[in-house]
């Protein structure tokens, strides 16, 4: 496992996040990952995200989904960058942090090249099984 370190386009949110690219990144057809082009490397530990800097230019775009998950969508209120999601679905483990890979500043190319990425099938409410097609996204 390694710390990453992150920030927003502007620099006025920083963060650490503890995990791996070698160990997976999530792409999902569900309409809001697509619109946002999100991008997703799930945190072993929900608890493995600290702010260094920024907390008063954080906002979140919550969304309440069927089935009582809940899921909630951090960005910088200054230059609109997806920094990373929280939540709580049952069906993928309980609780969970996912940072936004393209806001990971230290990640070097070849660790975004080589990193294995599971396409969820979001659009269906089925994010634990892979989408029957990804190319567009």
């Amino acid at each position: 496992m390694k710390t990453y370190r992150g920030s927003c386009f502007c620099g006025a949110v920083g963060f650490e996040a503890d995990g791996d690219l070698a160990d997976g990144t999530m792409r999902c057809n569900c309409r809001f990952c697509r619109k946002m082009r999100y991008w997703e490397l799930r945190l072993p530990d929900p608890d493995g995200l600290r702010i260094l800097r920024g907390q008063h230019a954080l906002a979140e775009t919550p969304r309440a989904q069927q089935g009582g998950m809940d899921l909630h969508n951090v960005f910088c209120v200054r230059c609109g960058t997806r920094l990373w999601t929280q939540g709580n679905i049952e069906e993928m483990g309980g609780r969970f942090t996912m940072v936004f890979v393209p806001a990971l500043d230290d990640a070097t190319e070849a660790e975004l090249i080589a990193a294995p990425v599971f396409y969820a099938d979001g659009a269906h409410d089925n994010w634990w099984n892979p989408a029957t097609e990804a190319r567009h996204l």
